[in-house]
């Protein structure tokens, strides 16, 4: 990503929870938007389950209240724009990996 001049940190928090291998917690806040750090960290819920047929089950709660920037960066509507696409464009990637090792332009990392 600094090849198209994001900053090398863009996102920060910290874990509050974590129930190893089935939760976690985190506090998210975009830093590399001064208009979104300033709507102040927002909290991230990651649940791991499993499904019937043994198909793992992924749940991403983001609570986005009091960040209507950010709500609207995470639902994808600043990819336009060349901002990303959110949370979906986020779970696709992750999925890609989980699933052949590669990332979304084929590149181990």
């Amino acid at each position: 990503m600094r090849s198209t001049g994001a900053p090398d940190v863009g996102v920060d928090g910290e874990v509050i929870e974590a129930i190893p291998p089935r939760k976690l917690v985190q506090t998210f806040r975009m830093v590399m938007d001064e208009a979104m750090a300033s709507e102040g960290f927002t909290r991230v819920t990651y649940e791991i389950g499993e499904n019937k047929d043994g198909v793992t089950k992924l749940t991403v709660v983001h609570d986005l209240d009091g960040a209507a920037k950010l709500a609207v960066l995470m639902a994808g509507g600043m990819e336009a724009e060349g901002a990303g696409g959110g949370w979906s464009w986020i779970l696709s990637g992750l999925k890609t990996r989980g699933e052949t090792g590669s990332l979304r332009d084929g590149q181990q990392r």
